[in-house]
This record gives structure tokens, C-alpha cells and sequence, in this order.
């Protein structure tokens, strides 16, 4: 059975999508009063023992941790992963934010 789980990069927090045990299948841009707030992106697990890089910059030092992915939030389809980003974008703001942000999916190719 088919895994996927959502992946996210911010300006201070980046998941390094270049992975055997990963295949990008789409990703999104979330843009909240027309600024660029973070990358979703929906990968399909290849391979269960495979660690996923994150990397952080925070106050002037970066931190690099590898975490396997069961640690992530699976997802048996890709419907119900996209269900996941819909509502992790509609938790980043409050209902009179709505207005202000946007889901916009990238055109551009997936790298893998």
C-alpha cells in the first residue's frame, strides 16, 4: 500500500526533498497578504527506512537532524494528504484571514 506524507519549507526550516526513499509528487506555495509564508510539498514513500533531512537556521545557528519516516504523518492516498494541506493552510490563519491567503500549486516540474 501506497504512503504519503506532507513536507514542509519555510525560510528558517527546510526539508531536503532530494531522497531515494521519496518521490515528490506535487507541491504548493502558501502566501498569506502576497507574501511568500512557506512550500508544502506531497511525497510518496519509496522506502520505509529512509530519513528525511531538516535543516534549521535559527538565531544564527543551523541544526541538521535526520528523521525516519515513520515519525511523519502517513497518509494512504493522495487525496487524504491534500485533505492534510487544506487544513494545515486554513489552520494558519483565522477565518477572517481567509480572504488574505492562498494555496497555489506550482507549475513547475517536481525535482526528486
Amino acid at each position: 500500500m501506497a504512503k504519503y506524507i506532507v513536507l514542509t519549507n519555510k525560510d528558517t526550516f527546510q526539508t531536503i526533498l532530494e531522497n531515494d526513499g521519496l518521490e515528490t509528487v506535487e507541491s504548493y506555495q502558501f502566501y498569506f497578504f502576497d507574501k511568500l509564508k512557506s512550500t508544502y510539498t506531497i511525497a510518496k514513500v519509496l522506502d520505509d527506512n529512509a530519513k528525511i533531512q531538516l535543516y534549521e537556521n535559527y538565531e544564527g545557528k543551523e541544526y541538521v537532524n535526520h528523521i525516519r519516516v515513520k515519525f511523519f504523518e502517513t497518509f494512504e492516498n493522495i487525496e487524504d494528504a491534500r485533505e492534510e494541506l487544506y487544513e494545515i493552510v486554513k489552520a494558519s490563519g483565522n477565518s477572517d484571514d481567509s480572504k488574505y491567503s492562498k494555496l497555489v500549486k506550482s507549475e513547475a516540474a517536481p525535482a526528486n
